[in-house]
């Protein structure tokens, strides 16, 4: 009668493979970084599973289940949930320790914060009645020009301080700060 594998040696594999795997991953940088995607192809986001916590289910299975199976009389339906809940535990901690380093320091660029409505600046080139001018203003610490047009058909001297009212096709439409100042 032929057997298959013993479940202890697929208990040994796993083990090595997810500790050499980790390992591995570690030299490299890559089971920080890592994901599998799921479905076809690479979508170019940030993928559905980091592989790290992967490798840590799988090294903590197969060494939980080869320790419960060598030293334990317990059955083997026993053992298999056993080590699956021990694994799951230590990948999910693995997963939420990877989730709180890679996201402390995230600052994923949003539309809406180089949005530069509602900027105060000044005018560095002058603008006439229905001219184009330009202004000068502060985003998140950095120094940046935009093309300007007066809102009211204004005259815009150099230096009047301004503030931008919408931005279309890269041109401000911008009214003086004093007047806006004087509406409210």
């Amino acid at each position: 009668m032929k057997e298959g594998i013993p479940i202890i040696t697929v208990f040994i594999v796993c083990f090595w493979v997810g500790l050499l795997l980790l390992l591995s991953g570690g030299f490299h940088g890559h089971g920080l970084a890592g994901h599998m995607h799921v479905g076809g192809g690479d979508s170019g986001g940030t993928g559905f599973v980091p592989i790290l916590p992967l490798m840590v289910f799988v090294a903590a299975w197969g060494g939980a289940g080869y320790v419960m199976t060598r030293f334990s009389t317990l059955t083997m339906l026993a053992v298999l949930i056993i080590c699956t809940l021990i694994a799951l535990v230590l990948g999910c901690l693995m997963y939420a320790l990877l989730a709180r380093v890679m996201n402390r320091y995230d600052s994923s660029m949003k539309e809406l914060d180089y949005d530069p409505t509602g900027q105060l600046g000044y005018v560095s080139v002058p603008a006439g009645e229905s001219g184009v001018g330009e202004m000068k203003y502060v985003l998140h610490g950095t120094m940046r020009s935009i093309g300007i047009r007066a809102d009211a058909g204004q005259v815009l001297a150099k230096g009047d301080r301004v503030i931008i009212l919408k931005v279309d096709k890269g041109l401000a439409a911008v009214a003086l700060f004093e007047r806006e100042i004087e509406q409210l």
